[in-house]
């Protein structure tokens, strides 16, 4: 990844490994394995720093309602660098927590069992968590902003330019631009083929660009062939929301602001 990442002209990179949760699942590190995560990524810091390459230790922490938060402090014994708080579980009508970004079969499944097929109680209760997160704090970028829409393509289940719909997702990004959250556009549904476009989507985007929302992008990269293939489509994306400008972290931990042609 660091490599991949020099190759294609990056100056800063941001690790952002699925952060443990106190359950069991085939993509989150495990607890046990949190301080060699930070070792390995702080080591890496200290080989590319000369090469100009100047890395950061981060996590992607979920909020799931009586679970777990990005600002409970469960990770603070690594000092990350920076946190991406992001919702990805919902529950529906008593039933176990599921993703809204698992297989389209197994999503489908849950659906039916939950509310009979019907997608609409999954984004509202996505977004109510989603609002949830962002009240609650304690990250620093907020991740894929509708991630629920993963499993919407050509919307076979719902309508994203319903009043509806919109409603809810305007209503989180009003809150994030009075909490002022950086929202990342993130290309990582693109790079493996589940989405056809950045999240959030261009309705969406306009929406923060018009409530002042910043953003940052974020290549949620799962290989090092995903690192920069999609910046040039989310810098598009950007523009034409209308955005001049982007944001980013570096080591100060301090927000930057940067020219999207300067990107």
């Amino acid at each position: 990844m660091a490599a991949a990442a020099h190759a294609a002209g990056y100056s800063i990179l941001g690790f952002s490994s699925h952060a443990p949760l106190p359950f069991t699942t085939k993509w989150n590190m495990p607890g046990a394995r949190l301080e060699e995560y930070a070792r390995i990524i702080r080591a890496l810091a200290a080989a590319w720093k000369p090469e100009g390459l100047e890395i950061l230790l981060g996590l992607e922490a979920d909020w799931i309602e009586d679970v777990c938060a990005p600002g409970n402090g469960l990770f603070a014994s690594i000092s990350p660098d920076f946190l991406i708080g992001s919702v990805h579980y919902i529950k529906l009508g008593g039933n176990e927590i599921f993703t809204v970004d698992e297989s389209e079969s197994a999503f489908d499944a849950h659906l039916a069992a939950a509310s009979g097929g019907d997608a609409e109680p999954a984004w509202r209760e996505y977004y109510h968590n989603l609002r949830a997160l962002i009240e609650s704090g304690g990250f620093d970028i907020l991740g894929h902003f509708d991630l629920v829409r993963k499993n919407n393509r050509n919307g076979r289940l719902f309508d994203e330019e319903s009043t509806a719909y919109r409603d809810e997702a305007f209503a989180s990004i009003e809150l994030a631009a009075k909490k002022n959250v950086v929202v990342e556009i993130n290309t990582g549904g693109v790079a493996r083929r589940k989405v056809d476009t950045p999240y959030p989507s261009l309705t969406l985007l306009n929406y923060m660009r018009e409530s002042g929302v910043r953003i940052t992008l974020g290549d949620d990269a799962h290989a090092p062939g995903h690192i920069g293939a999609f910046n040039g489509l989310a810098r598009e994306h950007a523009g034409a929301a209308g955005y001049r400008s982007l944001w980013y972290l570096d080591g100060t931990h301090e927000w930057k602001e940067v020219g999207i042609e300067d990107v």
